[in-house]
């Protein structure tokens, strides 16, 4: 079974890989897989249908005794194989209904939902369940959102829904495992708890109700599904007919053991599963969008489906069981038939489908067969199950008044189920135009064999019930244990009420077929003036009202109340506090203060008075990396080398970013009176004085931590190295270090993604554009030609020295930095330090040449940091496959040398720092667009015109390659290719370290310049 979830999970990691080589083909080779994963599952689904459950598990966070556990039973078997089966057929489908191209993100995320809904369906831990639960979600999310603006909206809406029901589940998950203290799926549906605590009972189920109704569109949560149509139809038939729908309908009857006998779930699912039926078919009859019509549609039957579970009783499990593959045979062919019609017709509006009939008889058959089978026509499958529905709802808890209700709503709702079939048909194929020949399209015969495949499978299945008894009495004994009486489908059960009532379906039908002009102009006319989208877009209008309403405390841009606030808060705790607990704090102890700290406590002192009070940027930049340098003095005189060692790097790095943006900033701060600058001062000089007494109260108090002591005695030995700093970040917290590195990344990305929604005159404005010329220089010049000029004017002469500075110190910086990361596990060094020493090659590189060109390929950035965060990850996968625990490290001796896998994970380190690095330098220290001489700011009949890359285009460029210029859009959309620049402009773009100019002196020509 384990091989199952294994399959996908490499489908996952391949899908990318096959789409770059096939394109949209690569459906062909992902549905015979899905295939080959169905028949790789079948020998537990055959060990389940022996009346066995066979579980494996795997340790993952022993600590809170979660497992990777499996367990396959009736219910997870039949899920299995829809989400499998069904998706092969999508696949085929969608190799023809998508565009020529890649199509990557399609395929991606369709595998990446089949994997989360197998493995949601199979496993056997609360925790897991809910992780999958989620995943699916997002993928869904994902899957909508790609359809570009027209799908963003609907995505956003569709996950408000979902996250609804997600924290639901979570809420439930919780109390779960409080209450029965257990993870262990099965145990905690079967533990004896549920019936000793009534009151928890209610509040659970009433939770995973909640959440399971969110997934499976039940009123009022039903509103996502219509609107996620604006996904492509492939997505529509497996997402919302077989699969993420199915996902809420499994978790009811997955707690189905426990809860299937208390009111309030019994009550919840019937009255909403009865309602959401009833107007799920009036919506659907309002529809003129044949798509959103079988959105509704699913609505609807989804709403049958939910009320039968809550009836609870065996033969409610196996009718609603049975419906379920009803609908998902024939739900997922009528949405491909969708698109097959659309692709015939060139529109999905019923009002201008022309007459399909004679021009497409086949697709007109594929759809009579699916919509008879929904309407619940005999002897179709949808008759059986329709049926076995009706029979189920006769039992409803709450007394025969009960069971007659819920047995006439449901037939109401099977009246407007077999009015919308019909519509759908006369509306597709039989009432309109004629079509004309010159606009008439032709349809793919493999789009509409796969549409026929679910559709007309379900038709033998109805003289062959008998194959679905053993299967769906393992889905009974897996939701009612104490059921007793086996399962037996048959297509006639002879003259009962539920016949009678099919009749009268049919009856009712037949007379709204002939009546269909009026019947459906009446529904037509008979719709609300909102639907749910508007319900939601009202009810966040209303949310941003409110909130907006609520800014008011932190709305000015100035964040000078907010520290006010913060800070004073603080200092108000301090003054309060310390007067109070100073008597019983322990003693200081002894030797922590040196003579050496009176002078760097001086000398910060006077740093911090020249930054508070200089108006100069560059005076207070300078001040500020006076402060961090002496900082790191402190730290080294205290014994770390480990972090000293950082702290001057990370100094160095940032003061060199802060220059680099300096220079889009004015020069000064600005003054403010006197007034303002008093009330600031005091505070300043009370949050200082809090602050220290805090420090003081709170700290070298103790002796050292126990776990201090335990890294100490024990670190080397478990980790065989003797630099404990850096073995405690990447071992024994290197789940720590894993997040901040993911952070890290998500800074760089995040920098990159608002510079791309910024259009490039709001970031760099022409200088032509600014009302004010530049300052004149507070010095004289002296005149053109004289050394003093070019030093000021030409950025060449002014490099000469940095360039040669890096032809020395490029190579000994790079071999320090692999020398450092070497040496990391035993001496002061590591992955993080070795990274920021590379970027200082990085640094004099970028500040060597004489014009603002990017660093290396434009896209490298990304891909370091990428590489770097996949590379963490993949250690911590193989620490969870070969030491059974994520991050786990591998230890081994080879040739002389101590080796462990935590170095692999210092690689991700060392490559996600270099290319945030790498980032910050190309993208932050473009130059300034008035006349900056870094930047080549030419003067042309008086406008200053500039010649270097804006920030706009170099962050277009890490997404998209070498740009012409920048990009207008500020929503993602991608270049057209005729912006893309060749390969020899690129390497225009590309700045070298080495330079043929340097010896003589002379500037290098327009096409040699990034030769330096």
């Amino acid at each position: 079974m384990i091989l199952t979830p294994i399959a996908l999970a490499v489908l996952v990691v391949l899908t990318p890989v096959l789409t770059r080589f096939a394109g949209r083909e690569s459906g062909w080779p992902l549905a015979i897989a899905y295939l080959g994963v169905a028949a790789l599952f079948t020998p537990t689904a055959a060990e389940v249908m022996a009346g066995r459950n066979p579980e494996v598990s795997y340790p993952w966070i022993p600590s809170f005794g979660v497992d990777l556990a499996l367990r396959a039973d009736g219910i997870g078997v039949v899920f299995t194989y829809i989400a499998l089966i069904i998706g092969a057929v999508v696949f085929i489908y969608s190799t023809r209904y998508l565009s020529p191209g890649r199509n990557t993100s399609f395929y991606w995320l369709m595998v990446i939902f089949t994997f989360s809904m197998v493995a949601l369906v199979l496993t056997n831990d609360v925790l897991v369940l809910f992780v999958c639960w989620e995943l699916t979600s997002l993928a869904s999310f994902f899957l909508i959102a790609r359809s570009g603006p027209p799908g963003q909206a609907p995505a956003l809406r569709t996950m408000f829904f979902t996250f609804i029901g997600g924290l639901s589940l979570l809420v439930a998950t919780g109390v779960i495992i409080a209450v029965t203290g257990t993870t262990n799926l099965a145990e905690a549906i079967s533990s004896p708890v549920w019936a000793g605590q009534p009151e928890v009972t209610t509040l659970v189920a009433l939770l995973v109700g909640v959440a399971a109704m969110t997934k499976s569109a039940q009123f009022p949560f039903h509103p996502w599904l219509p609107d996620a149509m604006a996904a492509a139809t492939p997505v529509s038939a497996y997402l919302h007919a077989a699969a993420v729908v199915k996902a809420g309908i499994f978790l009811m009857l997955r707690f189905s053991p426990t809860f299937h006998a208390i009111p309030a779930w019994n009550i919840l699912l019937v009255t909403a599963g009865l309602l959401t039926a009833c107007l799920g078919g009036w919506f659907a009859l309002n529809q003129h969008d044949v798509k959103k019509l079988m959105a509704y549609s699913t609505v609807s039957q989804l709403g049958l489906i939910t009320a039968v579970i809550g009836v609870g009783t065996e033969a409610a499990i196996a009718a609603a069981t049975l419906h379920v593959i009803a609908h998902a045979l024939f739900k997922s062919g009528l949405f491909m038939m969708v698109g097959v019609v659309d692709h015939l017709a060139g529109t999905r509006d019923l009002a201008r489908i022309p007459k399909l009939m004679r021009t497409a008889p086949a697709a007109f058959t594929v759809m009579i067969i699916g919509c008879a089978s929904m309407a619940g026509i005999p002897p179709l499958l949808g008759f059986v199950s329709k049926e076995a529905l009706f029979t189920a709802l006769g039992e409803t808890p709450g007394g025969p008044w009960a069971g007659w209700v819920a047995l006439f709503v449901a037939v109401g709702a099977s009246v407007l189920t077999f009015a919308y079939c019909a519509k759908t048909v006369w509306g597709s194929f039989i009432d309109g135009r004629e079509p004309e020949e010159r606009r008439s399209h032709r349809g793919s015969p493999v789009m509409l064999i796969a549409a026929a495949l679910p559709i007309l499978a379900s038709v033998p299945l109805s003289f062959v019930l008998f194959l679905l008894d053993t299967p769906l009495d393992q889905v009974v004994r897996a939701a009612v244990p104490t059921a007793s009486e086996h399962v037996h489908l048959a297509l006639w059960h002879g003259f009962n009420i539920e016949l009678l009532a099919s009749g009268l379906i049919i009856v009712i039908g037949v007379f709204i077929i002939f009546r269909r002009s009026r019947v459906f102009v009446f529904f037509h006319r008979a719709t609300l003036p909102f639907d749910g989208s508007d319900a939601i877009d009202s009810l966040t209008n209303t949310l941003k009202r409110l909130g907006y309403g609520l800014s008011v405390f932190v709305r000015p841009m100035n964040s000078g109340p907010y520290l006010a606030l913060s800070l004073g808060g603080l200092s108000v705790l301090a003054i309060g506090a310390l007067p109070v607990v100073f008597a019983e704090l322990p003693p200081l102890q002894e030797h922590l203060s040196r003579p050496v700290d009176v002078i760097l406590l001086i000398l910060i002192t006077v740093a911090v008075l020249v930054l508070c009070t200089s108006h100069s940027r560059l005076t207070t930049v300078v001040a500020l990396s006076a402060i961090g340098i002496l900082a790191t003095v402190q730290i080294l005189a205290l014994g770390a080398p480990d972090v000293t060692l950082t702290q001057l790097l990370v100094e160095a790095m940032t003061i060199i970013v802060i220059m680099l943006v300096l220079q889009k900033l004015p020069r000064s701060f600005w003054k403010y009176p006197k007034r303002k600058q008093t009330p600031r001062l005091l505070l300043a000089i009370i949050v200082g004085a809090s602050v220290a007494g805090l420090t003081l109260a709170l700290n070298g108090r103790r002796e050292r931590s126990a776990l201090g002591l335990y890294y100490l005695d024990k670190a080397p030995d478990i980790s065989g190295g003797d630099n404990i700093v850096n073995t405690i970040l990447v071992e024994f917290r290197a789940l720590d270090t894993l997040g901040e590195l993911t952070v890290l990344g998500m800074a760089g990305i995040a920098i990159v993604a608002v510079m791309s929604t910024v259009k490039d005159k709001f970031i760099d404005p022409p200088a032509e554009n600014i009302p004010e010329p530049p300052r004149p220089p507070w010095v004289s010049i002296r005149p053109k030609g004289t050394t003093a000029y070019r030093a000021v004017h030409e950025a060449w002469p002014n490099v000469i020295p940095l360039q040669l500075t890096l032809k020395v110190l490029g190579p000994l910086l790079a071999l320090s930095s692999l020398l450092i990361f070497w040496r990391g596990h035993n001496s002061p060094g590591g992955g993080f330090i070795a990274a920021l020493v590379g970027s200082a090659v990085i640094g004099l590189a970028y500040l060597s040449t004489p014009k603002d060109r990017a660093l290396g390929p434009p896209r490298a950035p990304l891909y370091l940091i990428g590489s770097g965060v996949a590379t963490a990850v993949v250690t911590g996968i193989i620490g969870l496959l070969f030491a059974g625990s994520f991050l786990q490290p591998l230890h081994t001796e080879f040739a002389g040398q101590h080796w462990t896998t935590s170095m692999l994970f210092d690689v991700g380190v060392y490559l996600a720092v270099l290319g945030l690095m790498l980032l910050s330098f190309n993208l932050l220290g473009v130059s300034d667009s008035a006349a900056t001489p870094a930047g080549d700011d030419v003067l042309t009949n008086g406008i200053i015109r500039r010649d270097v890359e804006g920030t706009r285009e170099r962050a277009d460029e890490l997404l998209y390659g070498e740009l012409s210029g920048p990009m207008e859009a500020i929503r993602g959309e991608r270049p057209e290719r005729s912006r893309r620049r060749g390969g020899e402009e690129s390497e225009e773009a590309k700045v070298r370290a080495n330079s043929t100019h340097i010896l003589h002196g002379d500037p290098p020509a327009d096409g040699d310049e990034e030769e330096a």
